[in-house]
């Protein structure tokens, strides 16, 4: 299946896509529930664009001729920002976009279904029977109960194991105050300098001129950080921990979760010399951070694991 025309993607994209799959033989896709029928559809289309001319290529074929395995539990996690009609299992009517047709026609394609019974990483058995009623919403009364002891109600966070705790929030604004006062605590505790490094806005490269500055000052607040909702302010310290929010080198490692902590600042060289205080707001974006990795296989660096994150 098909869908759409391939003019309407650049000469230069083009190329970038074929580059990239001329050699790929086989896509995984994981959590495939959340994907979309739009969103499949033009990952069909432009997957199709990137194998023209390599030697696994068939024409008018869904994905190019690509061997796909999609992995992942349709009772989970639902597509993202979509109507429940967008789900790839929700069945279409000749009432529906022709994207949600063509996508449909594409999931139909995949007959081979591969059911795995063996749990591989829960290996409590109460969690894991507490799981397997969850998914098909038979939860009783006695896995209520176990929920209801896991609940907490009162926590020293400067006590073990809670100290190293890691916290979970899905607000954006929550996280930020969160990892600013872990990383003020931090410095306390270590008695390290606390750096504060401010946004650095430019246009193509550029630095703002006065009337941008202004500009963006006026913005909506919701309008001035579209970029996965970066603040104003970054708090920086060596020891800080970090996390990976990227898949940067996934053979070695360095991946989306990765956790690390920061080994080193670099300073720029224009940074004018440090007062005696414990926080300092820099001037200017620091030359580089080192991060040491708490895991990774990369044989250059193994005996201490660090890389450069800036």
């Amino acid at each position: 299946m098909s869908l759409g025309s391939k003019d309407d993607v650049s000469d230069a994209a083009k190329k970038k896509l074929q580059d990239f799959w001329r050699n790929i033989r086989y896509l995984i896709i994981d959590e495939y529930s959340m994907l979309s029928k739009s969103f499949l559809a033009a990952l069909s289309r432009n997957i199709s664009i990137g194998m023209e001319g390599s030697q696994g290529f068939r024409q008018a074929t869904s994905f190019g001729g690509l061997n796909v395995i999609l992995c992942g539990d349709l009772h989970q996690f639902p597509p993202v920002a979509c109507g429940k009609r967008e789900s790839l299992y929700y069945p279409v009517s000749t009432d529906d976009k022709l994207t949600s047709q063509v996508s449909r026609k594409i999931y139909e394609e995949f007959s081979t279904v591969i059911i795995l019974k063996e749990q591989m990483r829960v290996t409590d058995h109460i969690w894991r029977d507490f799981l397997n009623h969850l998914c098909y919403g038979m939860v009783e009364r006695r896995h209520l109960t176990m929920l209801r002891t896991l609940l907490l109600k009162t926590v020293d966070f400067s006590t073990h194991p809670w100290a190293d705790a890691s916290l979970i929030t899905p607000r954006h604004a929550v996280r930020i105050r969160w990892n600013q006062a872990a990383a003020q605590k931090q410095c306390s505790d270590a008695t390290t300098r606390l750096f504060v490094c401010p946004s650095l806005d430019t246009i193509k490269g550029s630095s703002l001129t006065l009337e941008e500055r202004y500009a963006l000052a006026n913005l909506p607040k919701k309008s001035r950080r579209r970029d996965k909702g970066l603040p104003e302010f970054i708090h920086l310290a060596i020891g800080m921990k970090v996390m990976v929010t990227n898949n940067l080198q996934t053979d070695l490692d360095v991946t989306n979760g990765a956790r690390s902590i920061i080994a080193d600042i670099i300073l720029n060289p224009d940074e004018p010399p440090l007062d005696e205080g414990s926080v300092t707001t820099l001037k200017h974006l620091p030359e580089c951070i080192l991060v040491k990795l708490s895991r990774t296989r990369a044989a250059a660096c193994q005996e201490h694991g660090i890389f450069k994150l800036l």
